[in-house]
């Protein structure tokens, strides 16, 4: 029975070459095999085993098959090839008169669709690993730890990170494939930036990604927004303001844009010089209207720096985080922590004792020690500045713990990442002297040879209805809106 298994296969024990193919091929095929069952049961797999799986054992796999046809052809030179007779018309013929050759000619076929569909199988999981979050964010940890974590609790956390960064068609996930050998060159170097640079200048434009979900056209008309800030009392008073946001879009009545989303309207082009790499600082703005100028936009004398690039406005020049959202001080993730619930606002002066450890917990404490260091430092802030306040240890190891939850989600020491390494362009959000955002072009300095500006004008963007408020004192239409603090 052996003898019959053994006259049906090739002789892959003529030279160690073939064998040595036989051998790689036939571990790394059943372990792609294995892989590929197992993935069927179960979808979460380790970024680390996927990748060897789906992407080192598919190359591995075609090693070996190079390997058996290099042996084979070193074993036929070496018992010299007939010189008289073309070698396909003699397999043919041998083909057609040897029983043996005829099986192996069966073997062949059989054992190339397999390797096909082998390769195929595997080729095609490599591609769904690579498009996957789990591919982007954790293979090389350390470097995309703090754009995966974001990621996750952002609201584009569904959605698949190719979808954003690469879109539809071949020809970009051709040049992202590219462009990331440069940067696995750059991992296996350490060559890489820390922290990673933003913005992404080689970013697909938004017409092919963003709006392929969002639809600027779609009109959205005003939307009221909550900007809730607390004081450093001890009863961490909630300040509360409520804008009327003009968002805007293509009115379906009378087709005319309004609102914010007018820069991105169909008809229009805004551009503008970039004379940084962060895009913070604008140099000549020009709008276009069906191709034609309308506007021309200079920078005050003196401001025009040299041209980095010249770009067309689109969603990403203002939601610059839509994904990897950081808070942008200290002040600010406090701030949100109230709201959200992570810290009590019933605590004494808990919002000057959070802010000042933060403030003072600096950008290069380990993780790790995160909740411990916060712990002592709110301990010290209460015995030097509020002794007869102080929470019982409980309170504070609770409220250190939270602290930890937002050191961790915005300082990565590794990557040398820290509060507003990366601020966000939508609206005005940093301190009070910030002038990014969209007081990057609206600064009343940007004006056209008649005289006319960017105007500052807080009533272009939106209206504001209430401004710092305590929560119980908003009138009653936005109450029901709100969903911050309230006192009993």
């Amino acid at each position: 029975m052996l003898r019959k298994i053994l006259s049906f296969l090739p002789r892959f024990w003529t030279n160690w070459l073939t064998l040595l193919g036989a051998a790689i091929t036939t571990v790394s095929g059943s372990t792609i095999v294995l892989a590929l069952a197992a993935a069927l049961v179960t979808p979460s797999v380790k970024p680390y085993t996927a990748a060897l799986t789906f992407l080192v054992m598919p190359a591995v796999f075609v090693f070996g098959l190079v390997l058996i046809a290099v042996g084979f052809g070193w074993d036929r030179f070496r018992r010299g090839a007939s010189a008289t007779q073309d070698p396909i018309q003699k397999a043919f013929v041998a083909a057609a008169q040897d029983r043996r050759s005829r099986r192996l000619i069966v073997f062949v076929c059989a054992a190339t669709f397999i390797n096909i569909a082998i390769v195929g199988a595997a080729g095609h999981a490599a591609l769904d690993f690579m498009d996957s979050p789990t591919f982007c964010g954790k293979l090389c940890h350390t470097v995309m730890q703090p754009e995966y974590e974001s990621f996750l609790e952002s609201p584009h956390s569904r959605v698949k990170c190719v979808q954003c960064h690469i879109g539809p068609g071949a020809s970009w996930a051709v040049k992202s494939k590219v462009d990331g050998l440069k940067q696995v060159w750059g991992v296996l170097t350490g060559t890489y930036d820390t922290p990673i640079p933003s913005p992404v200048h080689a970013l697909r434009p938004a017409r092919d990604t963003c709006e392929q979900c969002h639809w600027p056209d779609k009109f959205h008309g005003n939307r009221v927004k909550f900007v809730t800030h607390y004081g450093d009392d001890e009863e961490n008073s909630a300040e509360v303001t409520a804008l009327l946001i003009k968002v805007g879009g293509k009115n379906p009545r009378t087709g005319e844009y309004h609102g914010v989303h007018w820069h991105v309207r169909r008809d229009t082009e805004v551009r503008y010089d970039s004379l940084d790499a962060r895009r913070e600082k604008v140099g000549k703005i020009s709008v276009f209207k069906d191709g034609e100028l309308v506007d021309e936009y200079l920078p005050p004398e003196g401001a025009d720096a040299e041209v980095l690039e010249t770009r067309s406005v689109d969603c990403v020049d203002c939601h610059n985080r839509p994904t990897h959202v950081f808070d942008q001080t200290p002040r600010l993730a406090v701030d949100r922590a109230f709201s959200e619930g992570l810290l009590e606002i019933s605590v004494p002066y808990l919002h000057a004792a959070a802010v000042s450890a933060l403030e003072n917990g600096g950008v290069e404490l380990a993780h790790d020690d995160a909740d411990a260091y916060f712990a002592g430092a709110l301990g010290k802030f209460y015995d030097a500045e509020h002794p007869d306040d102080k929470p019982a240890a409980e309170q504070i190891e609770k409220s250190a713990a939270a602290l930890g939850s937002l050191y961790r989600r915005n300082v990565y020491p590794d990557m040398k990442l820290g509060w507003e390494a990366h601020p966000n362009h939508l609206g005005h959000r940093g301190e009070e002297q910030d002038k990014r955002g969209c007081f990057r072009c609206h600064n009343d300095e940007h004006e056209t040879a008649d005289g006319k500006t960017l105007s500052m004008d807080c009533d272009l963007c939106h209206e504001l209805l209430v401004e710092e408020e305590a929560p119980e004192d908003l009138p009653e239409s936005l109450q029901s809106l709100f969903l911050g603090p309230t006192k009993e």
